[in-house]
């Protein structure tokens, strides 16, 4: 929990609007996990599972900021 809790101070110290994380090696996110991410701002997320042992893309962006017409996952 410490890594989301710093997650969250650094996006909140920061403004940060976009937030990308290569190399995740994770498959799944909690919502929890994702909201504490985002410091209490309304992102989208999206992710790419890894293969194997390596890879992994999490992906959010503040939907009050940035339009997305659409977008798709696999």
């Amino acid at each position: 929990m410490a890594k989301f809790r710093f997650l969250s101070d650094i996006t909140k110290e920061q403004n940060l609007d976009f937030i990308a994380f290569l190399e995740t090696c994770r498959k799944n996110f909690t919502d929890t996990e994702l909201n504490n991410i985002c410091g209490g701002k309304q992102f989208l997320w999206s992710w790419i599972e890894p293969k194997g042992h390596f890879g992994g893309i999490l992906l959010g962006i503040n939907s009050s900021i940035f339009d997305i017409g659409f977008y798709f996952t696999r």
